[in-house]
């Protein structure tokens, strides 16, 4: 069994620690309240953590209103309780306010369930305190001690999901894989892909942090991981043309069966070097490479001419894949144009 702990939960712990520190520091009760805001309120990156809190003033604010509304005007029953809490989600929904929810959630019920005296001005306070130390620890825990690397991290999951899409690029013009293990591996690309994208939503935020060391740097790498993930995308939408007609393909002539083939090898291989070109891992010589893209597009228009005259029921099986390869080239040949303006730039 592994058990690993990553930076994100060494941080949470720390943001909860320093909570309960602060608030033991000035007697405040109900420190658990002030624990559980600091872990809803740990976010992945420190731009999400700044936005969070901007999130939190206006959802809060809400729920405040609401709370004492309901408080004095229903009581602090149970049913009321969770009338005030149903309203006060379905509000900060329609503000667009999704991330806090749980957050306010917990400021109604602590607000609520006030003590036996009712709620004074010194009670509000008091509560609110708890929430804000809980938010601050964590953002104060996010922003300085271990800073994600960001980019590391998405290029990380860029590789992984890009050798997940050559890897099937490869058995399944062969046919060198069962069709329950197809799916298996093609469901771990899609996932791996869209993990992916959802980093790189993480990593496009941070353009807008004001404290961002080699901003150029960093905003050339933002748009190259953008056309990375458009590959991937391109990819995964050829692996599922080929998994859907490549068996029809092969009961056609065999011309038309090896350029797909070919094709689909050069295009994987042609990848493949890019990355490692990004990585500085290999260096890809320019005439070679052109002459490389000269013989895809011959093949490509071999394919073309092979269709002519040719059937619908050809076409439909065969365009698909054959406009699935155009596009992902186009993207390829597009990515290779923004890292090679990063190595001149280096």
């Amino acid at each position: 069994m592994e058990f690993n702990i990553g930076p994100r939960m060494v941080k949470t712990g720390l943001a909860v620690a320093l909570t309960l520190l602060v608030t033991e520091l000035l007697n405040l009760e109900l420190q658990i309240v002030a624990g559980i805001a600091a872990v809803l309120a740990m976010q992945p990156s420190i731009m999400r953590s700044y936005t969070y809190i901007k999130e939190v003033i206006i959802s809060n604010s809400v729920g405040i209103v609401f709370a004492l509304g309901g408080y004095f005007l229903l009581g602090n029953h149970p049913l009321s309780v969770g009338a005030i809490v149903i309203i006060s989600i379905a509000i900060n929904i329609k503000l667009g306010l999704n991330k806090t929810v749980s957050l306010t959630v917990l400021t109604i019920i602590t607000m609520m369930l006030g003590g036996d005296n009712g709620i004074s001005y010194m009670y509000i306070i008091e509560r609110l305190s708890l929430v804000a130390i809980g938010v601050v620890s964590a953002f104060i825990i996010n922003a300085l001690i271990m800073p994600p690397n960001h980019k590391k991290i998405l290029f990380s999951l860029i590789k992984k999901a890009s050798e997940q899409t050559n890897f099937l690029l490869r058995v399944i013009s062969n046919k060198t894989m069962s069709v329950p293990q197809m799916r298996a591996e093609d469901k771990e690309a899609e996932k791996l892909i869209h993990d992916a994208k959802n980093y790189y939503e993480i990593i496009s935020d941070e353009r807008n942090r004001l404290f961002i060391r080699k901003r150029l740097s960093f905003f050339r790498s933002i748009i190259i991981y953008k056309h990375m993930i458009q590959v991937l995308s391109k990819k995964h939408t050829l692996i599922r043309e080929l998994e859907k007609n490549i068996h029809d393909i092969e009961m056609m002539s065999s011309n038309k069966s090896f350029l797909i083939k070919k094709l689909v090898q050069e295009i994987n291989s042609y990848c493949e070097n890019i990355l490692l070109l990004y990585e500085d891992k290999i260096i890809l010589d320019k005439d070679l490479q052109k002459e490389t893209k000269a013989a895809m597009q011959v093949t490509i228009n071999n394919l073309i001419e092979e269709l002519q005259g040719a059937e619908f029921t050809k076409w439909a099986k065969v365009f698909p894949i054959a406009n699935s390869i155009i596009e992902l080239f186009f993207e390829l040949n597009k990515l290779e144009r923004f890292v090679r303006l990063k190595e001149n730039k280096k």
